[in-house]
């Protein structure tokens, strides 16, 4: 598919860039079904730079990075995402929605993740890759670091948390109701230990999820998208608790690469991120382990979804202005 993006220049001149878009589809490492992924490139290769590969976020899926895509290619940037097992079109059945398999289904998220990475180098050889990992995806993104890390040229963790006590707990819980109820099991009790009180901070909420965005536009599409804000199963929330327990601890900072570069970001009012504290914990425990090259940025009354927020053109750019300096020191 070919897109004809066009774009006003300050001095009132349009220039045009054509984007060719591809679709794949490859094996997920979990054996449930198949992933479906795409990508986003400017149709003259001559003009990448470098491959940023996006890993979304839970309940959410890679369509909804269209316009991010869109930006880097006109930056220079070719832009791969997939949808995780589980999420989106990577599902046998809508059934399967927030199911990873009965065990160790969140070690598929990196694997697949490395499998379109895999892809990405086939199509562009010679074209470094920057990991950029959104909340859920931040986490995915952090263990490919510990496991692939030496593979990329950097990489972005956007909305993603610090240490999380409960994640412990949450693991218990999740394999707890899985044995009462089934492992398919799709617990409101769980769902709502988990995210409730994302809304306490916004005055006169509209919505259970207005946490993610001041703008109401993007939230209310959110809700109207059937591949969003689903309940995950039991063990579905017990993988994800995984994946951020495996992050959280003192081996995953001595087992990123130290000089991988990182940055985090992250808005001010995002709850996933403790408005701010565990951004800052994640930034200081990196630069006390000995990662140089780490920047964080928050960004004021900006909320979990920052790339979907009033201004996301602001860390679109932010995000390119890091990799191209990135890209530059190589």
């Amino acid at each position: 598919m070919l897109y004809i993006l066009e774009t006003n220049q300050s001095n009132g001149e349009v220039t045009t860039l054509e984007i060719l878009k591809n679709e794949y589809s490859f094996s997920s490492f979990t054996g449930l079904s198949d992933i479906y992924a795409q990508s986003w490139a400017p149709k003259d290769a001559s003009q990448i730079k470098a491959v940023i590969q996006i890993a979304h976020g839970m309940a959410e899926h890679s369509d909804r990075y269209e316009d991010f895509a869109k930006f880097l290619c006109e930056n220079g940037y070719a832009a791969f995402a997939n949808d995780h097992i589980g999420h989106g079109k990577s599902v046998a059945n809508d059934d399967d929605l927030g199911y990873f398999g009965e065990r160790d289904g969140w070690l598929g998220f990196v694997n697949d993740a490395k499998q379109l990475t895999d892809i990405a180098k086939g199509e562009y050889p010679d074209k470094p890759i920057i990991l950029f990992g959104h909340s859920m995806g931040s986490f995915i993104a952090r263990s490919y670091c510990e496991k692939f890390g030496g593979d990329l040229a950097g990489a972005v963790f956007c909305g993603t948390s610090g240490t999380n006590p409960m994640a412990g707990v949450a693991i218990k819980l999740a394999n707890m109701v899985a044995k009462i109820k089934g492992s398919r099991y799709r617990s409101e009790f769980i769902n709502k230990m988990a995210f409730g009180a994302f809304n306490k901070k916004i005055e006169k909420p509209k919505t259970p999820f207005d946490w993610l965005s001041r703008d109401a536009e993007q939230v209310d599409k959110y809700i109207a998208d059937k591949y969003c804000g689903f309940l995950f199963t039991a063990v579905g929330y017990r993988d994800m608790s995984m994946v951020l327990h495996s992050v959280s601890g003192k081996s995953w900072y001595t087992n990123v690469p130290f000089v991988l570069p990182m940055l985090l970001i992250s808005g001010q009012s995002d709850p996933v991120g403790g408005y701010g504290k565990g951004i800052l914990q994640v930034y200081r425990d990196l630069k006390s382990t000995g990662h140089k090259n780490v920047i964080m940025k928050l960004y004021k009354n900006y909320r979990h979804e920052i790339l979907n927020e009033i201004d996301k053109e602001v860390v679109y750019q932010d995000v390119v202005d890091w990799a191209d300096k990135v890209l530059s020191e190589k």
